[in-house]
Order: structure tokens, then C-alpha cells, then sequence
């Protein structure tokens, strides 16, 4: 009975350290985007290259907290970065159409947004 206690509590504990607020977003095959507040822990999407020629644009904005942001490829990583402020770029994507691309934001009491998207051209 006591270690049920105990891994009743552990959980507990671990699950509410993971919360966001105000996260008001879409999201689709090709498309993340969202403006958040107090993102404590992991948010985690999956992107599909639309076509064999296609640009990955993504931005990234933190406003309060701390944010990381990582994009992966299914070869290799894209992005990986803590967030200051303001991170924007283009990423020319040829001969993947239909690869999945990972989407990874984490953070800690972070504010901000995110937009990552495939788009025919660079922005």
C-alpha cells in the first residue's frame, strides 16, 4: 500500500510540472503556429514535407521565461537553439516530400510564439 502511495504521489508531482496557458494555436500537416503564456515543460509536433521543393520557414519569439526550440529532420537536426528573443530563417527542402519533420519546444514559465511552416518560397 505505501509504494502505491508513493508512485501515486511521484506522479502527481511529475504531471503538474507540464502546464501551458493561453495556448491559442493551429496546427496541421505542414503547419505549426501558436502564441502561448507560461509554458512549463514539452510541446511536441509532427510536420510532413508537402512537396519535392519546398522551403521549412520557422520563427520563434520569446517574450517572458525561457524557451528552446528544435526542428529535426528524419537525417539530422534542422534547429536546436535557446531563445532570447527572436530567432527567423528559411531552410530550402528538396526531394522529401511526404519525410516528417519534429517540431520540439520546451519551457520553462516561457511566454512567446511560434510559426513553423512550409512555404513555396523563402519569407
Amino acid at each position: 500500500m505505501n509504494r502505491f502511495v508513493a508512485y501515486v504521489a511521484v506522479s502527481l508531482l511529475f504531471s503538474a510540472c507540464s502546464y501551458v496557458k493561453n495556448w491559442q494555436g493551429t496546427t496541421n500537416p505542414d503547419l505549426v503556429q501558436a502564441k502561448f503564456d507560461a509554458l512549463q515543460g514539452e510541446q511536441r509536433f509532427v510536420l510532413y514535407v508537402p512537396n519535392n521543393d519546398t522551403y521549412l520557414t520557422y520563427r520563434f519569439a520569446e517574450t517572458a521565461g525561457n524557451l528552446q526550440a528544435s526542428i529535426k529532420s528524419p537525417s539530422s537536426v534542422v534547429f536546436a537553439k535557446k531563445i532570447d528573443a527572436s530567432e527567423k530563417n528559411s531552410i530550402h527542402v528538396t526531394n522529401q516530400k511526404g519525410a516528417a519533420y519534429t517540431v520540439v519546444v520546451k519551457g520553462k514559465r516561457a511566454s512567446g510564439e511560434i510559426d513553423v511552416r512550409f512555404t513555396p518560397s523563402p519569407n
